[in-house]
């Protein structure tokens, strides 16, 4: 068979923008500008003699035509991610296998790092490749990512394996120890005076400097017997940070107080590193996950890495 007239580049970038809703999305997925992903589906209208979208301010609108395309498009591409999904598994089964994680960057630069010589050591056949990235992978699509380990609220869906690592822990706040030492911090009265580190909630929006203070500090002040007053207002006006391991980094140069889950900061605490203010504590409202697809846990070296996992999170942290 004759090669089809149509350009499959052409093809991708409408598969792209019909999914996404959008050529500036399709345009982030593929790498390219917003202008080529219109220039692409516009050849293909041209080729197909009948146009795809509705093109309004500030949408686009699948014809009938666009509809039909779209679904078959969508299909294909999928089935042709699948293939070669799989038939990169088999060929990395044929010699030494790798595995690809994706996890929030303040997990895998305070607790997974630190512990990924043991795993390497036990498994030296297993390649291990560690993405820190806050963003969401779509483990049902990406071809890419094995495993992801994830800080939310759960649960993830249908369709995948989710695990959690350790049961419902707490947050807890931490400074400096030279600041820990301050007599003005012998009780949470001594709070308003300091700069109270603030982290935006997972995959959450930064807040601005000027949005209300965040739910982990309104409920450890709570937990701590303090009333949100206005000198503690003032307090937590403060540094606004997007992830935990930001947050403990400034608290432990001795630039404020931080929330953060006792998890992540076990270690610091231990070592002298950082200081745990008062006994106050209260539930961590997210938890860390394990999440690979339901149809690949069975997988030999995603199942070695989840064994591994779980014995250290239920092991000394």
């Amino acid at each position: 068979m004759s090669p089809p007239a149509f350009s499959w580049t052409a093809l991708r970038a409408f598969e792209a923008a019909s999914r996404l809703g959008s050529f500036k999305a399709a345009a982030r997925e593929l790498g390219v500008t917003p202008t080529a992903i219109s220039h692409q589906v516009k050849r293909l209208e041209a080729h197909l003699g009948v146009a795809l979208f509705e093109r309004l301010h500030r949408a686009l609108l699948l014809t009938p035509a666009g509809e039909a395309l779209a679904a078959e498009a969508q299909a294909a591409f999928l089935r042709l991610e699948q293939t070669v999904g799989d038939l990169k598994r088999q060929g990395r089964a044929a010699g030494a296998d790798s595995l690809t994680v994706s996890a929030v960057p303040s997990f895998a630069t305070k607790w997974l790092a630190p512990r990924l010589h043991g795993f390497q050591a036990a498994h030296p056949r297993i390649a291990l490749r560690i993405i820190a990235d806050e963003t969401l992978v779509d483990l049902r699509r990406d071809r890419i990512v094995d495993v992801a380990l994830r800080y939310g609220p759960g649960p993830y869906g249908a369709g995948l394996h989710a695990e959690r690592l350790w049961p419902r822990g707490e947050i807890v706040a931490v400074c400096a120890p030279a600041l820990a030492r301050d007599p003005a911090l012998r009780t949470p009265a001594g709070l308003a005076r300091q700069s109270l580190i603030r982290t935006a909630a997972p995959h959450a929006r930064m807040p601005s400097r000027r949005a209300p203070p965040n739910a982990d500090w309104m409920a450890w002040l709570a937990a701590a017997g303090m009333a949100a007053d206005g000198a503690i207002l003032r307090a937590l006006d403060g540094p606004v940070f997007s992830a935990s391991h930001l947050a403990i980094e400034a608290a432990a140069a001795g630039r404020g107080i931080a929330l953060a889950p006792a998890v992540l900061v076990e270690r610091d605490i231990a070592t002298g590193r950082l200081a745990r203010l008062f006994r106050a504590g209260v539930p961590d409202p997210n938890g860390f996950w394990f999440l690979c697809r339901a149809d690949r846990q069975g997988e030999g070296r995603i199942r070695t890495f989840l064994r591994w996992i779980k014995a250290e999170a239920s092991g000394a942290r």
